[in-house]
């Protein structure tokens, strides 16, 4: 029996926050927690960008970014450094450190990705994926993306 007012937000709040306590507690021995995580993620897609791109990437507000890349760079997981074509932005790179909990960060991922998708087939796990990404970008229409 499907319920008329069941919210599509409230399912996905849910499951984002059982992520974040997932991740807060696979990561809690290496002091990197669930809002920090995403950013050593997008570095081991495109290592050395500057930090303002990380922010856009991402969808994260600048002092959110500032924040959690000086807290990760302070754990030793990455440095920063002036961009030599503007000396205003930095250049964010993954420290030796850093590098190293790409694949235990990845496994946690894939982990996380097969308890959530128990019980689908493939088809239904890839539709959701074109659903969720097409919710996503409606409300970054409405948002721009800010916060």
């Amino acid at each position: 029996m499907k319920k008329e007012n069941e919210s599509i937000a409230r399912w996905i709040s849910i499951l984002h926050r059982q992520f974040q306590i997932y991740l807060n507690k696979e990561l809690k021995d290496y002091d990197i927690n669930s809002s920090e995580y995403i950013f050593l993620v997008n570095l081991y897609e495109r290592d050395g960008i500057s930090q303002e791109q990380l922010s856009a990437n991402l969808f994260i507000n600048k002092a959110a970014t500032t924040r959690a890349i000086s807290r990760l760079e302070k754990l030793g997981y990455l440095h920063r450094t002036r961009d030599p074509m503007d000396s205003r932005a930095y250049l964010v790179t993954l420290t030796v450190k850093g590098l190293e909990m790409r694949d235990f960060i990845k496994t946690k991922l894939s982990y996380w990705t097969q308890i959530i998708s128990t019980g689908l087939t493939t088809e239904e796990a890839d539709d959701f994926k074109q659903k969720i990404k097409q919710m996503s970008m409606n409300a970054l229409a409405v948002t721009k993306g800010d916060e």
